[in-house]
């Protein structure tokens, strides 16, 4: 019998925070260091270019540049090619927090950033993920997930719903909404864990583990570890 996971088992593993801890640990850096709201959007910016908690702060509070001495990890690798590490780096002007700062729904905002350069809809989801944690701006979660067939959320989706309609799954995460009360980015990510433990290459705590290990032996690791208790 192959992997399943009830509706209930979802929403507990959702809740226990594992899936998205990286991304509530920015918003926790950016309360620690006090960061101005300038600060904290380029924070979540150096984040959605690494994909790497170290490297984002070192760029943000070292002002660290040298491609080389930074780590991008997952698909955020293709950062470092055809250019278009310097061009994210021109990009990041305070027009874009002024973009996000006037929207009111999570279409709204997914459209913004789907229109900056190399924001595709991973990066994209990503972004708003954080930045929703950090600045919980009083947004409409109306964004419907588009439910490509050949992405992890969409798979999990399938296994948790137990059904491959989309009007199935628009109904499964509109009701997982409101039974967490958190916003479709987030449902996202868990989504996608949810897949990677069919496949067997993920568990309960993996994000967890996988974080403060990549903290350890940084000038963060202290900070990290304390703000992760």
């Amino acid at each position: 019998m192959g992997y399943t996971m009830t509706y209930q088992q979802y929403i507990a593993y959702h809740k226990g925070g594992d899936a998205g801890v990286e991304e509530r640990m920015i918003a926790s850096l950016a309360r620690h260091y006090c960061l101005k709201p300038w600060d904290a959007f380029r924070l979540i910016y150096y984040y959605s270019m690494t994909y790497h908690i170290p490297s984002a702060l070192d760029m943000l509070l070292l002002g660290e540049r040298d491609i080389k001495k930074l780590h991008f990890r997952t698909d955020r690798r293709y950062v470092r090619c055809n250019g278009a590490y310097p061009r994210l780096l021109r990009e990041l002007t305070q027009d874009k927090m002024a973009m996000l700062s006037s929207v009111h729904t999570t279409q709204e905002a997914y459209d913004v950033v789907r229109s900056w350069y190399f924001f595709g809809r991973y990066a994209a989801f990503l972004f708003l993920e954080v930045y929703i944690h950090v600045f919980q701006p009083d947004w409409v979660d109306n964004i419907q997930l588009g439910w490509e067939t050949d992405e992890n959320y969409t798979k999990g989706a399938i296994l948790v719903a137990r059904s491959n309609e989309r009007s199935e799954l628009d109904k499964f995460i509109n009701r997982a909404r409101k039974d967490t009360q958190d916003n479709a980015f987030s449902l996202e990510t868990s989504l996608c864990a949810v897949e990677k433990f069919r496949k067997g290459t993920r568990w309960n705590g993996y994000y967890t583990e996988r974080m403060l290990e990549e903290a350890k032996g940084c000038k963060y690791e202290n900070i990290i570890y304390q703000l992760a208790d």
